[in-house]
């Protein structure tokens, strides 16, 4: 990694950067009072978490408002994350992937302060969309995250226990999938990214 790049990296880190941060405004722009580093000089107001690499996929329970995101790792290592104000994920003093080229550890894999993945995938799958379900048709999911893979070419099931997931299954798709989301209907449907693309609906077995 070139020291150019390095500083890119770090501004992860930098509460002034905008770079691998979620930010929270309100829609005419303006800055929440309560957004958790409005009063520190250091950082910039928007700013809502710190420490992402690259969120691929967020999406909100409809029920318990609870923010969850999918980032891409860099060779191997992408995260499953649940989100909250103030807290920092760590890239890239704390990761779990590798330097393309070398193949070197990035960072640490763990670190006071710095909030741990509740799931890593090893080897990557270049998450995407992400969606809660909470739909009728499926009761055996309710509450469950489903979570689109580019390189997989799968959606991929994840029950979440405390302060851990479990991917529970890998739906084959065929094609890089883009985006997964749960329909008025009650049913998921996935999105494919590719020259013949297609949307795919997911039903229950009869």
């Amino acid at each position: 990694m070139s020291l150019a790049g390095d500083w890119i990296r770090m501004q992860a880190q930098n509460g002034a950067s905008h770079l691998g941060k979620v930010l929270r405004i309100r829609d005419d722009g303006s800055v929440p009072a309560d957004n958790p580093f409005a009063n520190r000089g250091n950082f910039d107001a928007k700013v809502w978490s710190l420490g992402h690499r690259n969120i691929q996929g967020k999406a909100i329970d409809p029920q318990t408002r609870t923010i969850w995101a999918t980032e891409h790792g860099s060779r191997g290592g992408d995260e499953l994350n649940r989100l909250a104000p103030g807290q920092n994920f760590g890239w890239p003093v704390v990761s779990q992937t590798r330097e393309y080229t070398t193949g070197a550890p990035i960072g640490n894999p763990s670190q006071p302060g710095k909030v741990d993945p509740l799931w890593v995938w090893n080897p990557a799958i270049a998450p995407s969309g992400l969606a809660v379900y909470r739909g009728t048709r499926f009761p055996q999911w309710q509450g469950q995250l489903f979570a689109g893979g580019l390189v997989s070419q799968s959606v991929h099931r994840l029950e979440v226990q405390g302060n851990r997931a479990i991917e529970r299954e890998r739906i084959a798709i065929g094609q890089r999938v883009r985006d997964v989301r749960q329909g008025p209907d009650g049913l998921l449907y996935v999105l494919t990214d590719d020259a013949a693309g297609r949307l795919v609906r997911l039903v229950p077995a009869s």
